[in-house]
């Protein structure tokens, strides 16, 4: 049986060639073959470590001569629902949600006013993403040396204001939090700023040509066209510094030490506490493997809530 179309003879109820013959005639690009190498040392470099945190994950390791690993099943997952893990991720909670909540405000603000800016956008935009390129215990060091007591400038703005006068601005619970998160603001905003500038860059012109037609205003403009516009670069911003403040612990151990009283202990120092200062390598990778599923659970609900709703307004 056969159905003639456009004077091509297409023939019915012929089974596609799938036979081993048919794959291997697929060419096989010179561009894939060069990356076959770099996948294969990726792929080691991440499949070997995970397997060796989740097995150490199940075992007791002690650095003691002549104590071998010992099978201990789940416990190391069991001593993470105490109350010490729960204060932790309280503290991570906090940092992690007022990090990006400025970050991210901040980012799309400042990149906002750049891309409105006729001259000189290259010179603002290398001046603001100065703080990226300093390494963070360089900032580390540089903020406890502002936030010095004695000869501090930030400590010195805050006691004219009448706030921390009596107490060192990390010696208090709040103030040490408030101290790390605008920290990290100050550090990371301006890669959040380039993210959303290239994703403003990428927004045709014609949309606001027609929206000014129709008379909308600039808040109007940024609400329904710039806002929706931005989802994929603002979902992008939100996956790589989510990861980035669920793991970094540099600037807290310069300055605070994850205290005063555990207040700024989030999950990251914890991991390092237990792994590297106390030698209980079981119980931090175990607690390194709940950080993995946590900020996966985390990457995944930021990809599907915003770039989901970029995908139903396309």
């Amino acid at each position: 049986m056969s159905l003639q179309h456009d004077h091509e003879e297409i023939h019915v109820g012929k089974e596609p060639d799938t036979s081993s013959g048919y794959l291997e005639s697929v060419p096989v690009s010179f561009e894939t073959l060069l990356l076959i190498p770099s996948l294969l040392v990726l792929g080691i470099l991440s499949i070997a470590p995970l397997a060796v945190i989740l097995w150490m994950s199940v075992m007791e390791i002690n650095f003691l001569p002549g104590h071998n690993p010992t099978f201990i099943g789940l416990q190391n997952y069991r001593q993470m629902f105490n109350g010490t893990v729960a204060h932790s991720w309280y503290a991570t909670v906090v940092y992690v949600g007022g990090s990006l909540t400025l970050q991210i405000t901040l980012g799309t603000l400042i990149a906002t006013m750049l891309d409105r800016v006729s001259r000189g956008e290259n010179v603002l935009t290398s001046v603001i993403i100065m703080p990226m390129m300093i390494a963070p215990v360089v900032v580390g060091l540089l903020w406890q040396f502002l936030l010095n007591p004695s000869f501090g400038l930030y400590s010195w703005m805050l006691n004219q204001l009448g706030l921390f006068v009596n107490e060192p601005i990390l010696g208090d619970s709040v103030g040490a939090m408030a101290a790390v998160i605008v920290m990290d603001t100050w550090e990371w905003t301006p890669l959040v700023v380039l993210i959303v500038l290239a994703g403003l860059k990428s927004i045709p012109a014609q949309l606001y040509e027609a929206a000014r037609v129709d008379g909308a205003n600039v808040l109007q403009e940024f609400w329904h066209i710039t806002l929706p516009m931005l989802k994929p670069a603002l979902a992008i911003a939100l996956l790589l510094r989510s990861m980035d403040l669920m793991r970094y612990f540099t600037k807290i151990f310069i300055t605070t030490g994850g205290g005063p009283a555990n207040a700024t202990k989030i999950i990251g120092f914890f991991v390092y506490e237990q792994s590297l200062r106390f030698y209980n390598l079981g119980y931090g990778s175990a607690l390194g493997v709940g950080m993995l599923v946590v900020t996966v659970l985390l990457g995944m609900f930021f990809v599907e809530t915003i770039m989901g709703g970029a995908g139903d307004n396309e």
